[in-house]
């Protein structure tokens, strides 16, 4: 009989977080997910005759994080935990307003951290848990005009490092994944906002950001799923406390 396995993925509707889920759902997991619409994502990771179950929200929200705690708390388990959101604002720093700031911080820090903090006493107990959290190549390589992403990414990567070092020994591994140039809506909509800033075409960046990346194309989810869901299985027995890049050469290139 194979071993019941949960994992909980947050921002797992559409992009990176939903070809997550489905590479989860085919390896056995039953999956708890989180968006803020998931029922169109849990419809068809239901075909793959998974067990699913849906918990919308925003991860800013505190009522969504209690959501969520009940959810593994029903389950009485949680092996693999994806952090993940939506994409806050295109905007160069002049432009972000104060508000921008404190609900983007609470969505891209506060939510993900506390979610992390309050389910460790379960992985504790467990003493195992697989923990990613999908990022950026921007943490490395910040470009101009999306200080929202550039800033509170960095800092998530140093908290989960900070994190990892601490709950390694509770057999916790927690690791990030920074993408760059794949093809979600997020950089269609990027794109589309620089070329509006600059008043070219949006397919005149297109081309100009493919010619950064050393493979010469832009990579699809599935390309950060895979890495992201090894990291997730127990097969990932020794890795942790990592920024791993998923962006076709684009930071050895720099």
């Amino acid at each position: 009989m194979m071993e019941r396995k949960i994992a909980l993925l947050t921002g797992a509707s559409k992009g990176i977080g939903y070809a997550t889920a489905e590479m989860m759902a085919k390896k056995g997991y039953e999956l708890i997910i989180n968006s803020r619409n998931t029922a169109d994502a849990a419809k068809k990771l239901r075909e793959y005759g998974a067990v699913v179950e849906g918990v919308d929200g925003s991860l800013g929200d505190a009522a969504t994080i209690k959501a969520l705690i009940a959810k593994v708390e029903e389950k009485g388990q949680i092996d693999a935990l994806l952090l993940n959101h939506g994409g806050p604002p295109v905007k160069p720093f002049m432009e972000v307003s104060n508000a921008e700031w404190e609900t983007y911080t609470s969505i891209m820090l506060h939510g993900p951290l506390r979610l992390l903090r309050e389910l460790t006493p379960i992985m504790q107990k467990q003493q195992k848990c697989r923990v990613v959290a999908i990022g950026s190549f921007t943490v490395k390589s910040p470009r101009a005009g999306i200080v929202l992403s550039n800033s509170l990414r960095a800092a998530l990567v140093n908290a989960l490092k900070t994190a990892a070092m601490e709950l390694g020994s509770d057999g916790i591994l927690i690791n990030t994944v920074a993408p760059g140039y794949i093809a979600t809506q997020r950089i269609l909509d990027f794109n589309q906002r620089y070329a509006d800033q600059e008043n070219i075409s949006k397919e005149e960046v297109d081309q100009r950001t493919i010619q950064e990346i050393p493979l010469k194309k832009f990579g699809e989810p599935e390309d950060v799923a895979a890495l992201i869901t090894f990291l997730l299985s127990e097969e990932n027995q020794y890795i942790t406390g990592q920024n791993i890049h998923v962006d076709g050469g684009l930071i050895t290139a720099n």
